[in-house]
Parts: structure tokens; sequence; C-alpha cells
């Protein structure tokens, strides 16, 4: 990639893609119409080190929602008023004649054009699709604050990027937010409400919240989880070890690590909670098998009696990723439990 002034940079790109579009048939070199399937612009930001990994998400996304792709990042070596890019461009023939095309640029800022990357990608972006910007992982913060505001959706990943500082980027965008890492733990969710199924007046009797993950994890997995219950209880924390319920009432919170072979560092091993039905004790549990890292063991001892087995089930970070561009209906749930998670990791 040759490094250019931020303006003949955008010139070149500009030109590079007019004449992809308009080049002739490499075989008979007449005009060739080619199809573009465009269903959004997608812009993932992140750090130098992972480009590679950025890039081969951009082809994946494409491939299911076709338009535009921009992988950005900034590198310290360039001159702070450069830029340079690298534009791709794919077709593929879809049982027809004609060719569906997408188009994927990368661009390294400089440490000032960086500042000028929202208005560069909105000269870009693709009219009349929808433009979803993707913090990615160690996403520069000039880029973040220059792209999340102009974002129709935002993606973010609490598995790898701090609630407090996930928190800070939902505050400048007024677009709905999708969590990669929300949608990784739904099922936990899932679980720990059913729970509460036919013992509604327990959720007003919790005393004691018990997380466990395995150790290592760049961010405290559990805080989603403590977050999302406070939000939708009403709870407050007074500290990372305790909180009160909307009654005043304490609730104890602990974590504990444990290590599992079959599992990354960070991944939730289980969640146990002590609460009562009109004064008799119940005993809540869903722990992950230690044989099978995608099977859980749910169960209630106490005034309520029950336990299952349940399969986790396993999603590629394809189908995640595509599940946080769509899934906008859980937005205001997970504003609130991101705050609450904020607020958590604070104390």
């Amino acid at each position: 990639m040759t490094a250019l002034p931020v303006n003949e940079a955008l010139k070149r790109i500009e030109s590079e893609l007019a004449e992809f579009w308009a080049a002739p048939d490499e075989e008979s070199g007449t005009p060739m119409t080619k199809v573009r399937s465009s269903t959004m612009t997608y812009v993932i930001m992140t750090s130098q080190a992972e480009v590679e990994r950025a890039r081969e998400t951009t082809e994946a996304v494409v491939e299911t929602h076709p338009g535009r792709a921009f992988v950005l990042t900034v590198d310290g070596r360039l001159a702070p008023w450069e830029a340079s890019h690298d534009v791709r461009m794919a077709c593929r023939l879809d049982g027809g004649v004609q060719p569906i095309c997408h188009d994927s640029i990368a661009l390294t800022f400089g440490a000032l054009t960086c500042e000028r990357a929202g208005s560069i990608v909105a000269a870009l972006a693709l009219p009349e699709v929808p433009l979803v910007v993707e913090v990615g992982r160690g996403a520069p913060r000039t880029l973040v604050s220059a792209l999340a505001p102009r974002a129709d959706r935002l993606i973010v990943d609490t598995a790898h990027t701090s609630v407090t500082r996930v928190a800070e980027i939902a505050a400048m965008a007024s677009s709905f937010v999708g969590d990669r890492q929300f949608v990784r733990t739904y099922t936990w969710r899932e679980l720990v409400a059913r729970f509460f199924d036919d013992a509604l007046t327990a959720l007003d009797d919790i005393r004691k919240v018990t997380v466990g993950r395995t150790p290592g994890g760049v961010t405290e997995p559990a805080a989603l989880l403590l977050g999302w219950l406070g939000a939708r209880l009403g709870w407050a924390f007074d500290s990372r070890q305790e909180a009160r319920d909307r009654h005043g009432q304490t609730v104890e919170i602990v974590l504990q690590d444990e290590p599992h072979e079959l599992l990354l560092p960070g991944e939730l091993t289980g969640v146990w909670i002590e609460t009562s039905v009109d004064g008799a004790p119940l005993s809540l549990a869903c722990t992950r098998s230690k044989e099978h890292v995608n099977q859980v063991c749910w169960m209630r001892r106490g005034a309520r009696e029950s336990a299952h087995d349940y399969a986790m089930g396993h999603r590629g970070e394809d189908w995640v990723l595509v599940k946080a561009i769509h899934a906008t209906e859980g937005d205001r749930v997970y504003r609130e439990a991101l705050t609450m998670a904020a607020d958590w990791s604070g104390r």
C-alpha cells in the first residue's frame, strides 16, 4: 500500500473503484455489466495487529450481506497527514450470466488524518443502505470517535472491550448497539430467567448470586450478566461484592475462578442463586459440564425441585455478527444492562 496525502488517497480510491465497475470483459474486451447487490456498508476499526483478522471478518460479511466493506486502522509510522489504502474487488456468478460484485477498502491513517475518517467513509459509503460500524479489537480511540456517531448500527464486543469503555462508546451513538458477547451469552440469560417461571416471588428474595468463569479473561465476563440481572430487577450496586434490591435488602455477589481445560480464558462456567419462596429456601444452579463444554446442568432444590441437562449449542462468529447486526429488538434491554454493568465494574 502506497502512502499518500489523504486527499490524494481519496481520489485514488474513487478512481480505482470507478475503473473496476467500468472494466470490460477480460476475454472479449467488450463492456461487461456488473450487478451490485447492496444491503449495507460495513466498517470495522481495529489495531494494526488485528488487520488480517478484520479482513477475514469483512470477507465473511459480504458473502451474506453484499455491499461495500472497510477495514480502518492507524499507523504511527505514516506521516501524520498521510493515508495508505488497498482496494479489492470480487465477483461471483450465482447461476446467471451477469456477475454479482462487491468491493472492500482497507485504509490506514496517519495520526492526524484519522480525525477525518468519518467524512472519508461518508464520501465512499454506498448511498441509501445502512452504515454498520464495528469496534474491533484494539480500535484506536480517534477512529471510534469519528465513526461511532455516524453509524446506523454500532457493533461492539465486551469480550475484548471493557463494559466501561463500551458504555462510553455507546453514549456517542444514537443508533442501535449490538454486542457480540451479549449474543454469545443469550442462553445463560435464558436459563437464569427460566428458574423463576413458576416462582416469580423468588425474584424479590434473592440474597446471593455467584458467577463462575475461567480465569485470565481480557475483560470480566460476569459484568454483563450482573448488569442484566441488576437492570431487570431494579438493583443498585454498592460495591462489586454487594447490591441492594428494590426493597433495600442486601444481595451478596461472589465471583469464583473455575479453570476448565476445554474452555478459553474469560468464559462463563456457572451461575448459582440463593433465594426463597414464601420463606422456604430455594437454591438454583446452572453449571457447565466438565466433560461436555456445550452442555449445562440446570437444577433447582428446595421450594421447587427440578433438574435438566441443556445443550448450549455453538454458533460461529459469522452467525454471531449477523445476529448482532439484526437483533435490534433487544437494544433497550442491552443498553440498560450495559449501564448497570459499567456501574458495577467501576466500583
